[in-house]
């Protein structure tokens, strides 16, 4: 009886494993959607919006934008892959930067 609830048990954390991993899949999918939410739940601890909009910004390029965004990164340390750093330089510059 032990041995079924252990099987049990393992069945169940594993399918939830499953469904967790597949909706992170999924998201994945659309780098400007993940890219959005990484940026959303990271970036925004530290500045707003209006850091890409103001007249004197710095990013004049993409590969400047990528390197700030990998330096932000690297700075505060945010658990990211390099598809996520990828997400995040792609929605930027798409929303703001247009380059």
């Amino acid at each position: 009886m032990k041995a079924h609830a252990l099987l049990s048990s393992l069945l169940l954390l594993s399918l939830s494993g499953l469904s967790t991993g597949a909706l992170a899949d999924e998201d994945k999918k659309d780098p400007m959607a993940h890219g959005e939410k990484v940026h959303q739940t990271h970036c925004y601890k530290c500045h707003t919006d209006q850091v890409y909009t103001r007249e004197n910004r710095f990013v004049r390029s993409l590969d400047a934008l990528s390197k700030q965004v990998k330096r932000c990164k690297e700075n505060t340390g945010a658990p990211w892959f390099e598809e996520d750093t990828d997400a995040v330089v792609q929605f930027l510059n798409k929303k703001y930067y247009k380059f």
